[in-house]
């Protein structure tokens, strides 16, 4: 029995689709189909049942899938427990991260990675939703947050401390809080649903409830609501460093924490031996982040965080500079009696 089949055979039974599996070995779908076809005589059962458009494994196919996963994971391990220290690791990586977060931190860590290990090739897919890692074909996935009950295991990157932040226009007009519960006299930016923040200080918890004019699911949107002066925001402190470095916006209740069980971590499936492509990343990852973690005004975002403080800075000028020319216009068709 053909090993490469066996690989053909797993694929196609977690991705579900032909053409996908294909592009993903440099194969055509008819080579794919001729492959499992050949398998299935050889084994004189259906793998599959198929259709013009859709293909779902059988009974019998599931209990063999059981075995070649097997049988592929010791192939792998056996390579990999004899060139662990006599090649480079190599193979292809596909990963899922977060969208926006990624553009400023991970981007910049897999460049330097491949920099380091040029064996190793990457596929990186942007995305906030939860990837299925089985189904999807990804050895890893990065997500920042509290961590969810899974069957994965979590490798901690780095803590993602949560701090709160105005911009000094708002603050100017506002006023800075001093304690936690001031925050409900504040027209507070929300993150979804989450109407309390909760503070600890000396051990014991403050929770606050908040609300104002703005609610999104998109931390960018916030922090761009915050910068123009709409109002506080919860924010990723190592998101906001940038920011605050540059003066666009300023943290408040620093002597309080905000109480988040929130990290950046690393999710990958549960197997007796990493892979050394795998075990690599992650050691890499691991100390990259750190290093962002331990000295905030690290260069090695800094290029993109730049750019992006500029971007949102200058938006922030042209758009108040409008407002105020459309105020002045008002005002003066007002005077003159064109508007009623």
């Amino acid at each position: 029995m053909d090993i490469q089949d066996m690989r053909i055979f797993a694929r196609v039974a977690a991705v579900q689709n032909l053409s996908a599996v294909g592009t993903e070995l440099g194969l055509t779908p008819g080579t794919i189909s001729k492959r499992i076809q050949a398998l299935e005589d050889e084994l004189c059962a259906r793998l599959f049942d198929r259709t013009t458009r859709s293909i779902r494994i059988t009974e019998e196919g599931a209990k063999f899938l059981t075995h070649v996963e097997r049988i592929l994971a010791e192939i792998e391990a056996a390579r990999a427990a004899v060139g662990v220290n006599v090649e480079q690791p190599k193979g292809r990586l596909k990963i899922s991260a977060p969208a926006s977060f990624s553009r400023c931190f991970v981007g910049p860590a897999i460049c330097a990675f491949m920099e380091t290990y040029p064996e190793i090739e990457v596929q990186v897919d942007l995305t906030d939703r939860i990837v299925n890692l089985q189904e999807e074909g990804y050895d890893v996935v990065v997500r920042i947050g509290a961590l969810l009950d899974s069957n994965l295991i979590a490798k901690r990157l780095a803590s993602d401390r949560q701090i709160i932040v105005g911009s000094p226009r708002y603050l100017e007009r506002a006023g800075r809080p001093r304690r936690p519960e001031e925050l409900s006299q504040h027209s507070c930016l929300v993150l979804g649903d989450c109407s309390q923040w909760t503070f600890l200080n000396g051990g014991r918890e403050i929770p606050v409830r908040v609300g104002g004019r703005i609610k999104s699911n998109n931390g960018d949107i916030l922090r761009h609501a915050a910068i123009e002066g709409h109002g506080l925001t919860r924010i990723s402190e190592i998101r906001a460093n940038r920011f605050i470095t540059s003066g666009t916006l300023c943290r408040v209740l620093p002597d309080y924490e905000v109480a988040a069980k929130s990290a950046i971590w690393a999710l990958y499936p549960k197997s007796k031996h990493v892979l050394p492509k795998l075990r690599v990343f992650l050691d890499f990852l691991g100390e990259w982040f750190r290093d962002v973690h331990n000295n905030p005004d690290s260069a090695r975002p800094e290029a993109e965080e730049t750019a992006l403080v500029v971007r949102e800075t200058k938006s922030s000028e042209l758009l108040h500079a409008r407002v105020g020319s459309v105020r002045a216009t008002n005002g003066m068709s007002r005077g003159s009696g064109g508007i009623r």
